[in-house]
């Protein structure tokens, strides 16, 4: 399609994008499908599809039914775009090529790749967390997302303007005592999206991440919970105590992090390299 022809709040017409991790309700999966599916775009959303009993967190299911999915699908349909559900565990390199495959099958190509699936296992004091959770946090955040990236960008480069877009963490950019795993697994995160905007960007594919802060989600919720429970207190306690970390005065939320996606993915055409922190300027940790 004429770059002339398309409309400018639907700037990803004629695009097509795969989304990890989208199967949750109140999750940011589904938060950056909608705003992509609002901007154009078609979209293969994906999720885990079952439950996976070796990740559950405090018996917090991570996008393990089928039927989420769906629904995220189904509601992308309703801004006029294609969107495909596809069961993908990113730690199974046949589900992945499954899927990488079914965009190109159902669309005929790729061009925006979100890498937003990943887990809080291996959340605690460092010499707390077992090997089994070291592991699997390793496998989840950081080799998932490895293979999604090594599976996609053949599909890509072919258009000369792919883009990728890796979902890390302010955990990934400082450190907070408690969060173990998670903070190296997230610096991990911010360290690959920079070498691919290196090795990358002469095939014209850029590469950035958005570094959440508190985001008003299952997991975020969930967060909280372990804040007040550190600091024996109540949840209410524990979020105004957070909200007074945040010069903004409010959590975020999924919208907030898809926002900048669609920005990244449609409007950033000289900007690769970058960690776009989404967390109402809080500084956090070690900086």
């Amino acid at each position: 399609m004429n770059d002339a022809m398309i409309p400018a709040d639907r700037p990803l017409v004629g695009k097509v994008a795969l989304v990890t991790g989208a199967g949750r309700p109140h999750g940011i999966g589904r938060g950056i499908v909608l705003r992509l599916a609002r901007a154009g775009a078609d979209i293969v959303v994906t999720d885990v599809g079952q439950k996976r009993t070796d990740i559950l967190i405090e018996g917090i299911g991570l996008g393990d039914s089928m039927a989420d999915l769906e629904e995220t699908a189904r509601m992308a349909r309703d801004h006029g775009v294609g969107a495909t559900a596809v069961a993908c565990d990113i730690t199974d390199q046949q589900q992945i090529d499954a899927a990488i495959g079914a965009a190109v099958a159902s669309h005929g190509r790729l061009d925006i790749l979100v890498n937003n699936a990943g887990t809080g296992i291996g959340v605690a004091a460092f010499e707390t967390i077992e090997d089994r959770a070291w592991r699997l946090s390793w496998e989840i955040n950081v080799l998932g997302t490895v293979k999604m990236c090594q599976a996609a960008i053949p599909h890509l480069s072919r258009g000369g303007q792919g883009t990728i877009i890796n979902i890390a963490s302010t955990l990934g950019l400082a450190a907070q005592p408690g969060y173990g795993a998670y903070v190296l697994s997230k610096h991990a995160i911010v360290g690959l999206t920079r070498l691919l905007a290196a090795e990358l960007g002469p095939t014209g594919i850029r590469v950035n991440a958005i570094a959440p802060g508190f985001i008003h989600t299952d997991m975020g919720a969930h967060e909280l919970e372990l804040i007040a429970r550190s600091r024996s207190t109540d949840v209410g306690t524990a979020t105004a105590a957070v909200l007074e970390e945040i010069p903004l005065r409010r959590l975020g939320t999924a919208d907030d992090v898809a926002e900048a996606v669609a920005w990244l993915a449609s409007s950033a055409n000289y900007v690769s390299g970058v960690i776009l922190p989404v967390h109402g300027g809080v500084v956090s940790g070690l900086n």
